[in-house]
């Protein structure tokens, strides 16, 4: 299982816990889970190739600047993605960077099944962790 929705954490928002086997599947994944509330992904194609580049101050904070990009992009673009590729670094000073390559298109209201409008990321309840089993998690909170 790549990511799943958590009907019982937030009432009037959206919740959702993404896992991988390393922090570059776990941001894939995440981002994933984020683009799957608002469209259906399989009635999107890959018909555009978009890349970004961002740091952050830690890891979470490195996430969460990322989920809230492809909500920016969503929102000034009118992109939605189905295809998530992610290369997570650790820097110098503790500092974090992410290289993702994201393929999807242009929101056609014909043609998508969309979902919820995400308006943010928010930072309740907003983690991530390593679990036992070697398991990378996140939860993250969305606002609808």
């Amino acid at each position: 299982m790549k990511y799943r929705f958590l009907p019982n954490i937030a009432t009037a928002d959206l919740a959702f816990e993404a896992f991988g086997r390393d922090y570059n599947e776990l941001f894939e994944n995440a981002g994933l889970a984020l683009e799957s509330a608002m469209v259906d992904l399989i009635s999107l194609k890959a018909r555009e190739v978009k890349e970004i580049k961002l740091e952050g101050e830690n890891l979470e904070a490195l996430l969460s600047s990322f989920l809230e990009e492809l909500v920016f992009i969503k929102d000034s673009e009118q992109l939605l993605f189905n295809n998530i590729l992610c290369d997570v670094k650790q820097m110098g000073g503790g500092r974090w960077r992410v290289d993702a390559k994201l393929g999807g298109e242009k929101i056609d209201r014909k043609k998508h099944k969309l979902g919820v409008d995400v308006k943010a990321v928010t930072k309740h309840l907003f983690k991530i962790e390593v679990r036992p089993d070697k398991t990378y998690h996140c939860q993250v909170i969305l606002d609808v």
